[in-house]
């Protein structure tokens, strides 16, 4: 049979407070019920850290989501607004170029090469996606326009306007690409 051990707790010499705990090494139903309270909050502790850690982990993958969707949303915003401004400057572009040709010329000839530069130049900004007849017969691609810069009896003046115009057909490639990428 089991014994008795009982142990002493002095807490001070005076013998009213010296206390006396005896253990039989047997449970009680109260030692069992302190043990099983310790093991449920012991289990409980683990299990909300584990839910916060996957709490956590959520959270940062829904941001990182949203990063990336707000990041996309903004990169559609600004080319479709690059699109939108690329439309405004064409229509302001052709009304100009419109207005030029519905003059019908002019009897001065000084002003008459001035309208017809003006409209070569429109014509040119504008592309022959949207004026392909008039670039047909004014202005050419650049294989076209390169020819005539290396041509040796071509006048300087019109050798720099040909490189502007190489330079407005790069640009503007580059735009319709950008824009075709959306």
């Amino acid at each position: 049979m089991c014994a008795d051990v009982c142990s002493r707790d002095d807490a001070g010499t005076d013998p009213a407070h010296v206390r006396t705990r005896c253990h039989t090494g047997r449970m009680t139903l109260s030692d069992f019920i302190q043990m099983l309270a310790v093991l449920a909050a012991l289990g409980a502790s683990i299990v909300a850290l584990v839910v916060s850690a996957k709490d956590r982990k959520n959270a940062q993958t829904i941001a990182e989501g949203d990063r990336r969707a707000a990041a996309q949303l903004a990169s559609d915003d600004r080319r479709e607004a690059l699109h939108q401004a690329h439309l405004i400057f064409e229509l302001e572009t052709l009304t100009r170029l419109l207005e030029n040709l519905n003059r019908g010329g002019s009897t001065d000839s000084a002003e008459s090469r001035r309208m017809g530069a003006e409209a070569l130049t429109l014509i040119g900004v504008l592309g022959p996606e949207r004026v392909p007849h008039l670039w047909d017969d004014r202005a050419g691609d650049d294989e076209k326009l390169q020819r005539h810069y290396d041509d040796p009896e071509m006048p300087e003046y019109k050798k720099n306007a040909i490189e502007v115009q190489l330079a407005v057909n790069a640009l503007r490639r580059e735009i319709r690409d950008t824009l075709e990428r959306r």
